[in-house]
């Protein structure tokens, strides 16, 4: 123990120096600076979310006794040269345990990380974090008597078991998220537990918190796969426009130093950097507080909760009024300077302050339609170079903006109409349709599941009033796409949805709109297994059916991608009718083995398939 004790103080020190001051290229100061380690008293379930992230696999039993060791580590290191309690930056720390732990490093495919060492040890870890996001079985409750057995025996042991349990099966949730809806699983279980029907209790008050940590963990999940394939400016450019819309008051001088802090933590939590995401987000909340009077009067009732709460209630925050006088157009935003004759630098900071300035003035447009109209921007001002009076034609730069916008809502409205005219059913196939051309090498259960994903949000989306509709189908959709591009991140589907994933972070939701079908794509053989109908067909209902008949669409499509419109209402119609035929007889079973093998023949005759 003493040699392994040695190595982990040797990484310790060389990781523990205090956070160094520094500024942005712009000479914006952070505020995170601190020449003070943090010494945070949450660390074995710190411990606990770091090592259950990192090896998903992992038992409990197997989690904790890692954690108990390498808190004895850290304490033996704020012993010696360490300053006392000193935590930042101990994820080498976490990294080397599993990889002391031969057995476990080699049982659960992380040996190959192992026996690389920093930064290339780390983004193995990285990756098989990645790697195993969905191979973790859904988390149930425990049997309610056993629960709170546990939870009476040993409160502090059956918390630290439920963040283990949310860990592992959400690697890439951000540590203050866990630690809160922990809080709240705590505070619920000893009503329920003397409730009259425990069971009923759990699962009534469990059903929001684990709504939010679905939804919140997709988020996580998202933000990190945008940070790592795109370059920095993408993410800070969706950081300007965010924070600009909920703080419309707050100077550009404020918002860029925000911007930066923000970013440095999202970094960090993507990192699997448990406590400084933990701490970083504790010291950018407690500035947001006490900068209440120059950013925001929207953030009082928030300001008033507790630390792991605050976060939550700031980010859901309502965005603050604009401020009086602002006005309504940026044409006068250049004045006389001729953006053509600006510095790479200035160029840059000129940028950044228009996605300031346009954020603010309009905090009902999705961050994606911000981004396109900067970019067609920049775009605008670039050609006004050519032009004979460049001065004039930057000017009118604000003018072309419009279109990237209108653009959007056609797109927005042509969905809505087909949702509103065809009903949930038929909208998700055309959807079906669609994607299994652009993404044939899916299976039929995954492009069942996105499609349906895409319908649920369009279905609410849809239903709000049209000044709304935009920003909450853009956001749908760049929720929904990225899960797409992280399952092509994961396993390369097809080049047209790698150019849509990774060419262009703003423009990806309309990539998509325009990609058509994988022109790479080689149909399998005909097989007529994939086709064979059973009375099962008849006796199905509801959802049950609409999947079976959605299974038969996709490989029908999957056969020939260029299938007309015409031609499926061909077959759907063939299809139907054979139903009909089949269905009200009583020899359902050898009627579908007759007529099917006849709509078979029929279809592949009409497509030459």
């Amino acid at each position: 123990m003493k040699s392994v004790i040695s190595t982990f103080l040797l990484l310790l020190l060389s990781f523990a120096e205090s956070r160094t001051l520094h500024t942005n290229e712009y000479g914006i100061a952070s505020i995170l600076d601190s020449l003070q380690c943090s010494a945070e008293k949450n660390l074995v379930d710190l411990a606990t979310i770091s090592l259950a992230q990192f090896v998903p696999e992992a038992t409990y039993e197997e989690v904790n006794k890692m954690t108990r060791d390498v808190l004895a580590v850290i304490e033996k290191a704020s012993n010696s040269e360490l300053p006392a309690g000193c935590l930042e930056n101990q994820l080498p720390a976490f990294l080397e345990e599993i990889c002391h732990e031969t057995e476990i490093s080699e049982k659960y495919g992380v040996a190959e990380c192992c026996r690389q060492s920093g930064q290339e040890r780390h983004r193995c870890f990285l990756a098989h974090k990645r790697a195993t996001a969905t191979a973790i079985p859904p988390f149930q409750l425990q049997e309610a008597d056993a629960g709170c057995k546990a939870y009476e025996e040993n409160r502090e042991a059956s918390v630290n078991r439920y963040i283990y349990e949310i860990s592992r099966r959400h690697p890439f949730l951000y540590a203050p998220t866990i630690l809160s809806l922990a809080a709240r699983y705590d505070k619920i279980i000893p009503s329920c537990c003397q409730a009259e029907n425990a069971l009923e209790c759990f699962q009534t008050k469990a059903a929001p918190i684990t709504k939010e940590l679905r939804e919140v963990s997709l988020l996580n999940q998202h933000v990190c796969a945008v940070m790592r394939n795109f370059e920095p400016l993408t993410f800070q450019a969706v950081t300007v426009t965010k924070l600009s819309q909920k703080f419309p008051k707050a100077n550009f001088t404020e918002i860029q130093k925000l911007v930066m802090d923000v970013v440095h933590i999202h970094q960090q939590c993507c990192q699997g950097n448990v406590v400084e995401c933990l701490e970083d987000g504790k010291r950018i909340m407690s500035y947001i507080c006490s900068q209440q009077h120059i950013l925001s009067s929207r953030m009082a009732e928030c300001c008033r909760l507790p630390i792991l709460e605050l976060g939550h209630c700031v980010i859901h925050a309502e965005n603050d009024d604009k401020p009086e006088g602002l006005s309504p157009n940026l044409s006068g935003l250049l004045g006389d300077r001729d953006f053509n004759q600006f510095s790479s630098q200035e160029k840059s900071i000129f940028l950044a302050s228009f996605v300031y300035e346009y954020s603010r003035r309009h905090p009902e447009l999705p961050v994606t339609v911000v981004l396109r109209t900067a970019k067609g921007y920049q775009e605008q001002l670039e050609k006004c170079a050519q032009d004979e009076s460049p001065l004039a034609c930057q000017n009118k730069g604000e003018e072309e903006l419009q279109k990237h916008i209108q653009e959007s809502r056609e797109v927005v409205k042509r969905s809505c109409d087909l949702y509103q005219n065809v009903g949930h059913y038929y909208f998700q196939n055309a959807f079906l349709v669609a994607y299994t051309k652009k993404a044939p090498q899916l299976t039929s259960a995954e492009l069942i599941a996105f499609t349906k994903k895409v319908v649920t949000k369009a279905a609410m989306c849809c239903h709000l009033s049209e000044d709304k509709r935009l920003a909450c189908t853009e956001t749908m959709a760049d929720l929904v796409l990225g899960q797409l591009c992280i399952r092509h991140e994961a396993t390369p589907l097809n080049p047209g949805i790698g150019h849509c994933c990774t060419s262009s972070y703003a423009n990806r939701a309309l990539c998509f709109h325009k990609l058509v079908l994988d022109e790479t794509y080689v149909p399998p053989p005909f097989s007529a297994d994939k086709f064979v109908f059973h009375k099962d067909l008849c006796q199905a209902q509801g959802t049950a059916l609409q999947t079976m008949k959605q299974e038969f669409l996709v490989n029908l499509v999957k056969q020939k991608l260029e299938i007309t419109q015409q031609q499926l209402d061909g077959v759907t119609e063939d299809f139907s009718e054979m139903l009909k035929k089949c269905c009200q007889g009583q020899e359902q079973e050898a009627c579908l083995a007759q007529e099917g093998p006849k709509l078979i023949s029929k279809t592949r005759a009409a497509l030459g398939v």
